[in-house]
């Protein structure tokens, strides 16, 4: 299948085509890339999707990789919180504006959000721009992975009739710039259990290329396989997600998407 890959650094977004191989066989190669964009922009984002879209080619795979660890409170050009800019309201965004060209490469379409076990010490809750007067950026980054875990499973059962299956995953703390930045001090004292990047990027790679069959669209992976989405002592259960139907409606008003069904 060809495989359409987002390499995405902090806020930022690039794409362009790999190459595929089955047993040794080329399969497909193009390399095009795009002008990159900045993910916390949803403007921006519309923007770049609706001259991506006017090329009418599918898309195989999505990879919702862009994400990043704020600690201050900033605030965006379009008034958002910069860590629900990025992790939420960018990647719902993309993912709503991509659903037509992924149907065109319907049954084998997929979804891949990279989400974090940083996910598991937060409930899910519609105070997505954290209203609180004392801001912290650690609880916040929490808040946003777990809306991203929500999110797919609504995808999953809002799209799955339509060939297109959804995943989230956690990659593992990997050394890598978004985590030296938003993750200082733990990198400095226990560098040495890191994961490369490659290492990171594993289970992405292994969902984009795994036999749909032997996935659960929706579900939540880690190192290959598939992993709880809540911790009973975290303090945090299922019955969090029952909110995400509100949280999308936000989604849909705040970002001025149209609801594709």
């Amino acid at each position: 299948m060809l495989l359409l890959k987002l390499l995405l650094s902090v806020g930022e977004m690039c794409i362009w085509s790999v190459e595929i191989r089955n047993e040794g066989k080329l399969l497909f190669r193009k390399f095009s890339q795009l002008p990159v964009i900045r993910m916390c922009t949803w403007s921006h984002i519309k923007s770049w999707a609706s001259r991506f879209i006017s090329r009418k080619q599918p898309v195989h795979v999505l990879v919702n990789n862009a994400g990043l660890l704020e600690k201050k409170r900033i605030t965006t050009s379009e008034g958002l919180e910069l860590n629900f800019a990025v992790n939420v309201a960018g990647t719902f965004s993309l993912t709503e504006l991509m659903v037509p060209l992924l149907e065109k490469a319907a049954p084998d379409a997929r979804v891949i959000t990279v989400s974090s076990d940083g996910m598991y010490t937060a409930p899910l809750t519609e105070d997505l721009q954290f209203s609180e007067r004392i801001f912290d950026g650690d609880v916040q980054y929490a808040r946003t992975k777990r809306v991203q875990v929500a999110l797919t499973e609504r995808w999953a059962k809002l799209y799955g009739d339509k060939g297109i299956e959804f995943y989230s995953m956690h990659p593992g703390w990997a050394m890598t710039p978004g985590v030296v930045k938003g993750l200082h001090e733990l990198c400095k004292s226990m560098s040495w259990m890191l994961r490369t990047s490659d290492e990171g990027a594993d289970t992405i790679v292994w969902l984009a290329l795994q036999c749909k069959e032997k996935l659960v669209s929706g579900a939540f992976y880690f190192d290959r396989a598939k992993a709880p989405k809540h911790l009973h002592f975290a303090g945090n259960s299922s019955g969090s997600h029952i909110v995400i139907d509100s949280i999308a409606e936000s989604l849909y008003s705040l970002c001025q998407l149209p609801k594709i069904r």
